[in-house]
């Protein structure tokens, strides 16, 4: 209970929640929140204990701002804003506190926490230019007092080790947000590269890689939709199944290729007549199967009668001339859809009987007789 009301604390109670802004928001949290309480520590001990009450009207002007920025963050979610609050807030507090304090106690130690900040929260590269900018002005400063602050013990060793010891802090931490950077780079790179393997995988296990059409296994998907969809609305659609006169002998006569080139073009040509709401498929081997949608039989067999009479005025490679047999059916929802199925291919069987070339419909006799 404890660790789950902290992490929807830290994280704002955003919904939901990628890893870059997690870790985001928990930084400015925690930093805010850090802020609040050791903001209002000094303050209380500068005004009270030591009266000095400049630096605690600092302390108190810092702490209210970071508490401001931090309710801001967990009403309004405004993340960038708050980064900017947070970073103005520290930047002219380190600044004035610096001139201030004069390094008395070592207060110079405090502004090692402005990098830390700014390069975590703002990304390595505005980071660590705001930083340069801070430290531009801080060392002017601390060099420009060197021999007067801190009752004069604030010498060019001083300077030095202050300087060199925030450089290099600056550089580890730099170089630690670069590495975090290049590897969320890195890694959405693969996501993306992942979710297109993805697509494609799906791509290819629902279609078929010849002709592009789909294959058998998502048609059959689509036609236990449309079936579901049939029964509970009554909205009408019809299968037509048809397949390639003669195939084998064109296998066997111009080679495979050729009969590969085949079933693409009539493919193609189907998939040009029919209408964007209409599902083809190659259902097996030179056998196709269309599900046209909201279709009475008379459309459909317009439908395929169009089709035939354009594959059978195509010109296919070598001359060739191609036809195909049409079996049609209209749904019916009070049978299951292997029956409509087998329908269609029962009336595709009797046009291939009665001498090829032609389209049939379902009237009712036995199924594969």
């Amino acid at each position: 209970m404890l660790k789950g009301s902290i992490y929807r604390f830290l994280t704002a109670n955003f919904e939901p929640i990628e890893m870059s802004m997690m870790r985001s928001l928990m930084m400015i949290n925690s930093f805010l929140l850090i802020g609040v309480l050791a903001f209002s520590t000094f303050a209380y001990t500068n005004l009270v204990i030591f009266h000095s009450y400049f630096i605690g009207t600092l302390d108190t002007a810092a702490a209210i701002i970071s508490f401001s920025a931090l309710i801001d963050l967990q009403v309004n979610k405004k993340l960038n804003r708050t980064v900017y609050i947070g970073t103005a807030n520290f930047f002219f507090f380190f600044i004035t506190f610096s001139y201030t304090n004069q390094n008395s106690d070592f207060g110079l130690i405090w502004t090692i926490f402005f990098p830390i900040f700014v390069i975590t929260l703002m990304g390595h590269k505005k980071g660590l230019a705001l930083t340069s900018f801070f430290y531009l002005i801080l060392f002017s400063m601390a060099f420009y007092h060197i021999g007067i602050w801190d009752e004069g013990r604030w010498n060019i060793r001083s300077f030095l080790r202050f300087s060199i010891a925030s450089i290099v802090l600056t550089y580890v931490v730099y170089v630690y947000e670069m590495a975090i950077a290049r590897a969320n780079e890195t890694l959405a790179e693969v996501r993306k590269k992942e979710a297109i393997y993805l697509t494609e995988l799906e791509r290819l296990s629902s279609t078929d890689p010849l002709t592009g059409l789909y294959n058998r296994r998502q048609m059959d998907e689509i036609l236990e939709n449309h079936f579901e969809e049939a029964k509970r609305y009554s909205t009408p659609f019809t299968l037509i199944m048809f397949d390639i006169d003669n195939f084998k002998l064109i296998n066997d006569t111009y080679g495979h290729n050729i009969g590969d080139e085949v079933l693409t073009t009539i493919a193609d040509i189907t998939h040009s007549i029919l209408r964007k709401t209409d599902h083809f498929a190659r259902w097996g081997g030179e056998e196709f199967l269309i599900l046209a949608s909201m279709t009475t039989s008379i459309d459909a067999l317009v439908l395929a009668e169009k089709i035939r009479e354009k594959i059978q005025e195509t010109i296919f490679p070598l001359d060739i001339t191609v036809s195909c047999s049409f079996g049609v059916t209209l749904c019916n929802p009070s049978l299951d859809i292997y029956t409509l199925i087998d329908q269609a291919d029962t009336a595709l069987y009797r046009a291939k009987g009665e001498g090829k070339n032609r389209v049939c419909e379902y009237h009712g006799e036995r199924i594969n007789a």
